[in-house]
């Protein structure tokens, strides 16, 4: 699902800064949070986790889809200039599972790792991070290196595509190479999942963004549509009326993610001829007719 990318060297929080959609700062208060890399036309390039593990002040990991790591290291280092920055694949060195097992989330129970119900999403404890994903079912992610992970057993680890599902379920997107530089944070839904920063200053891609926020102008968004078979692909194209509308971005079994007109989302579309009828996101979106 995820290769590990570690940030280290003492301009680390700095140079993110510039990049990323998220305010790295955050991650003192929240060791996990979601965040965007844009291309200068505020595309987002990929969807990514900064994670802290309580290492040492300018040390870091992303998270970014397989498949993804090799590109964004060599991307990211056009980039560096004269910052004090380093970028490395973490490969066998940290570990992710994702859990829904009653015994299985006894046990981050156990290792001080659950989130109270009252309390934040996202906990950091002995090494590693988790991050509880409460609706609308229960998921938690768990990050960390391999020395802090194996102290834990889990019974049923989520499978890769269980995993895929359960994300569709909470309306949060992966980016790969395939849909890469496609799409604008806001068509995402990523204002809403809490993965920009509109108050930190300037980052790459910055005054798109800003200007989609504060103009209202996102008139196509993330939706989840439910095929009454399944067999979609990501790039597929939903239709509506026999018009092309929409574009496939993540797929799970019959569930899937699609970027289409606002609209249209309290629709059943069409997909090669099969239903695909829409299914409530876990957060609200503003209004079709009114700005943001």
């Amino acid at each position: 699902m995820f290769e590990i990318v570690k940030v280290t060297g003492g301009d680390t929080r700095s140079f993110l800064q510039g990049q990323l959609t998220q305010d790295v700062e955050r991650l003192r208060v929240t060791p996990c949070l979601l965040a965007a890399w844009c291309n200068p036309k505020g595309r987002v390039i990929t969807v990514m986790r900064m994670i802290d593990v309580g290492g040492p002040e300018n040390e870091m990991a992303l998270a970014v889809p397989s498949g993804l790591a090799d590109a964004i290291v060599e991307r990211f280092l056009k980039f560096r200039f004269r910052a004090e920055v380093d970028l490395e694949i973490a490969g066998s060195q940290w570990k992710a599972y994702a859990v829904a097992d009653d015994d299985d989330i006894s046990t981050l129970a156990a290792a001080d790792l659950l989130p109270a119900t009252d309390g934040p999403a996202v906990v950091r404890a002995n090494g590693l991070v988790a991050v509880d994903h409460a609706a609308p079912s229960r998921f938690i992610e768990v990050w960390g290196p391999v020395s802090a992970m194996d102290r834990l057993q889990f019974r049923r680890p989520l499978s890769k595509a269980s995993w895929r599902l359960s994300l569709i379920h909470a309306g949060i997107p992966t980016i790969d190479a395939t849909i890469a530089e496609k799409y604008t944070p806001h068509m995402l839904n990523l204002d809403r999942l809490g993965a920009i920063s509109f108050s930190k200053g300037c980052y790459t891609g910055q005054e798109v963004v800003a200007r989609t926020e504060h103009l209202g102008k996102s008139k196509r968004r993330l939706m989840h549509f439910r095929l009454d078979t399944p067999s979609a692909e990501p790039g597929d194209r939903l239709s509506h009326k026999g018009r092309n509308v929409g574009e496939v971005v993540n797929v799970a079994a019959e569930h899937l993610l699609a970027v289409v007109p606002m609209e249209l989302h309290g629709e059943t579309l069409s997909l090669n001829g099969r239903s695909a009828s829409p299914v409530p996101l876990p957060y609200d979106l503003p209004a079709a007719h009114s700005p943001e």
